[in-house]
């Protein structure tokens, strides 16, 4: 029976493969289905089990399959609530909920069904109230053509977006060229590399120049407190907040946050599924869990504890390999060769990465897991120190360590000095530093 449904398996993502993505099975070459979940841990069709680190590129904060959610969505189907003619008392519950974590007065909430699509809309809104058309963007808001690079540096695309990289000297040069024609500067906080201060230093930029600021908290929201995490950097606060991977534990929902007047311009924002209540259940479930069992303080908790346990394990063997990050965490290479094995390695040893992105703890990873996650990387190690004994002792430099932050769109600004990075950017956008 296992054979048959692997067979099905292939045959499907030889249809969709180009379309999804699935872990690698480097051992095969192809790529693994999973049948079931469970906390922490996913199965393959063939009972394999595999410490899951991508959780939905972090959008399972709870878990894999939380038992919580799974009974408060069925006593909801049991009692006939699913109506996505208008809206219900849950959906009142949750944009309330949200409301009371931000920062901002008399807040408005909008919702959507990705943060590709809340980023896009809060850009809107941001344009109808400003009634300008540039943006200026930092970090990743969503696969959506309109934040494709165009290939000349500090101009902006055909949606009229500019990147700015999170490098505040290049923030103050495109708002200083295009003066009075910016509607919002949109960035996506990061805390593996970025310095409060920064972060910091790049609202205050924005506020030199009146411009609004739009925090694109969808992968970093509601994952180390409730509401935006950038309150744990600096005081100030940005005009627009988008939220998603940290609300639902999968789901599909995201959200808009601002003022009033802002988010006038979404009025009339509805969709198909708008009034979809099952993401905002898991949402409202979600949500309670973590503020009643102190499920911030124990992600913290745990992705201190896997973070130091992978930093110790690498440390001793000498590779050139670092762990960056808390409660996201990003691993970093010396050598490529290397970094292909051991995600390779990883795979076989039973750990499910997110291949040079940032990886996700999640509330399930107790102690436990965490024992069961250091053994299987120690066997990891163990077979790349002796295929790559010629690289003990060689270190990660600051260059690569840039290189990997670039590679997943987060911020990379405080790696290097302004004038070391610039180089660097022109070669990776393609574009001659002339």
């Amino acid at each position: 029976m296992n054979n048959e449904i692997c067979e099905n398996a292939e045959q499907l993502l030889s249809v969709i493969g180009t379309y999804i993505d699935s872990p690698i099975d480097h051992h095969s070459n192809g790529r693994v289905m999973f049948s079931r979940g469970k906390g922490a841990y996913l199965f393959d069709y063939n009972g394999k089990d595999y410490i899951d680190l991508m959780n939905g590129k972090g959008a399972i904060l709870l878990g894999h399959n939380d038992p919580d959610i799974h009974d408060a969505l069925r006593r909801f189907l049991e009692q006939d609530g699913e109506i996505l003619t208008g809206p219900s008392k849950p959906i009142v519950d949750l944009a309330e909920r949200i409301k009371q974590d931000s920062p901002l007065p008399d807040v408005k909430v909008s919702f959507y069904a990705t943060g590709t699509a809340a980023c896009r809309a809060a850009v809107y809104a941001a344009r109808e109230y400003s009634k300008k058309r540039i943006v200026i963007s930092a970090g990743y808001h969503g696969w959506d053509p309109m934040w494709k690079q165009k290939a000349a540096f500090l101009e902006p695309n055909d949606e009229g977006v500019i990147e700015f990289y999170f490098i505040p000297e290049l923030l103050e040069r495109a708002l200083a060229a295009y003066k009075d024609q910016v509607a919002v500067v949109i960035f996506s906080p990061d805390y593996t590399y970025l310095s409060g201060a920064t972060l910091d230093r790049i609202i205050s930029i924005c506020r030199s120049h009146g411009v609004l600021v739009c925090c694109d908290d969808v992968k970093q929201g509601y994952r180390y407190r409730q509401g935006s995490s950038l309150e744990m950097v600096t005081e100030q606060k940005a005009d627009i907040y988008v939220f998603s991977k940290g609300l639902s534990n999968g789901h599909r929902i995201s959200c808009v946050v601002s003022t009033e007047e802002i988010m006038l311009a979404t009025k009339e924002h509805t969709f198909t599924s708008y009034y979809q209540m099952l993401p905002v259940i898991s949402a409202l479930e979600t949500l309670q869990k973590m503020e009643a069992c102190q499920g911030y303080d124990f992600i913290r908790s745990y992705s201190k504890s896997i973070v130091q346990g992978l930093s110790e394990l690498f440390a001793r063997s000498l590779l050139p390999i670092e762990v960056n990050g808390g409660a996201m965490f990003q691993l970093v290479f010396g050598d490529e060769d290397l970094e292909k094995s051991l995600y390779a390695e990883a795979y076989r040893q039973g750990i499910i990465l997110f291949e040079g992105d940032n990886q996700a703890v999640s509330l399930s990873m107790d102690e436990a897991v965490q024992k069961d996650l250091i053994h299987r990387f120690a066997n990891v190690v163990d077979v790349l120190s002796e295929k790559y004994a010629h690289l003990r002792g060689k270190g990660v430099t600051n260059e690569q360590t840039f290189r990997f932050a670039w590679n997943m769109i987060d911020g990379a600004s405080d790696i290097l000095p302004y004038q070391e990075q610039l180089p660097i950017l022109y070669e990776l956008i393609g574009e001659d530093e002339t």
